[in-house]
């Protein structure tokens, strides 16, 4: 009898202490949601875990399976790069962030690659699963039949671009599952997502990896941002002959994102480096202070569907990468393929800068002069 009412009474402490709790959480706060999850992607091995396994909303991390399903088309010849994808009324009506084509316009299957991976942009993503599937119910459901053949057991696609839906759920293991998968079935596509920029007509996108060009051997994959994701970020980097892929998810921030990221990329490579001299050690014993209770509570952040939305609301931690270009110099396309899209003009030809930037010198050197006179 005793026995009982102990338990009894610490059953009432511990929901008291649980009603207190949530009586104590700030107004408008938001359920736990940071997960992580590392691999060594030669030999698997895990190398750290928080909530690896706890369903979180993805974001634009969704896009890593969209391209999937592009480059299985490609590999497949049912898809071209110089195939042109036309944009819906559907497409054209998704949230930011958005590449801004009209209903009826169309866009290269290379570009739209591109502007998917780097730009992030919603309404080619539909564009991308229409062509591919002839509707977006089909495409989602070659998603989660892909999920499933890959082995991602706690993931349900609702979209292809990853706009908030209470369905659209996977966690952090199932993430790397599939950033592993792109890299291993698709090599000579894995590349689109280490793009640091694209040049779409007159303007520069610029990706929301900040770690490309920042962290030694970064080369992908994709971030996101939504209000009940909060920051998401699924990462690769290669040293050597070692690669490690990182997923994160639910960060508060741009700068926690990429600061957290870069840690645990370090932390792992660094592991891995004094393994080969015989040390035992884990990323727990190198990266002691990296805390991320899954229990903590974040502020809501304001409605955002992607970085483009988040980004004035939040500090940077590192500027995006930006290339310099030289003064008599012609800017170009990320890479080899340059189409009259990609350099920015209409009649096809590259974007030349150096004129413009020498008539506005010679403007400034005249107004001081004005100035000092």
């Amino acid at each position: 009898m005793r026995g009982f009412v102990g338990m009894a009474r610490h059953g009432a402490a511990v929901l008291l202490v649980a009603l207190l709790a949530v009586v104590a959480r700030p107004v408008g706060a938001q359920p736990p949601r940071y997960a992580a999850f590392m691999v060594d992607a030669n030999s698997r091995e895990v190398l750290y875990s928080n909530a690896a396994d706890e369903p979180r909303h993805p974001a634009s991390l969704t896009k890593m399976m969209t391209l999937y399903l592009v480059f299985d088309a490609l590999e497949s010849g049912r898809l071209r790069l110089t195939d042109t994808v036309t944009v819906s009324r559907l497409a054209a009506s998704q949230a930011p962030s958005r590449l801004g084509l009209a209903i009826g316009q169309s866009i290269s299957v290379d570009n739209a690659i591109s502007v998917v991976a780097v730009k992030s942009a919603n309404d080619i993503a539909v564009a991308l699963a229409e062509r591919i599937a002839g509707s977006v119910p089909r495409f989602v459901q070659m998603m989660n039949m892909r999920a499933a053949s890959l082995g991602m057991r706690n993931s349900h696609f609702a979209n292809p671009n990853g706009l908030s839906d209470p369905t659209n759920v996977t966690t952090a293991r199932d993430l790397t599952i599939l950033g592993l998968a792109l890299i291993r079935n698709h090599p000579r596509y894995y590349r689109y997502f280490g793009e640091r920029d694209f040049i779409w007509q007159r303007a520069t996108l610029i990706n929301h990896n900040h770690l490309l060009g920042k962290m030694i051997g970064m080369d992908g994959i994709k971030t996101g941002y939504t209000v009940d994701a909060g920051f998401t970020l699924a990462a690769s980097a290669v040293r050597g002959n070692r690669r490690l892929v990182a997923v994160l998810m639910g960060e508060p921030s741009l700068a926690a994102r990429t600061r957290d990221a870069s840690a645990l990329l370090e932390a792992g490579f660094s592991v891995l480096d004094r393994r080969a001299l015989g040390q035992q050690v884990t990323v727990a014993d190198v990266l002691p202070t990296l805390n991320h209770p899954a229990l903590r509570v974040e502020p809501i952040a304001e409605q955002g569907s992607s970085d483009d939305d988040a980004r004035p609301r939040t500090p940077r931690l590192l500027a995006a990468p930006r290339r310099v270009v030289e003064v008599g110099r012609t800017r170009h396309a990320p890479h080899h393929r340059a189409t009259p899209e990609r350099r920015g003009s209409k009649a096809g030809k590259p974007i030349r800068i150096a004129k413009h930037e020498a008539k506005t010198r010679t403007a400034g050197k005249a107004k001081k002069a004005r100035g000092r006179r």
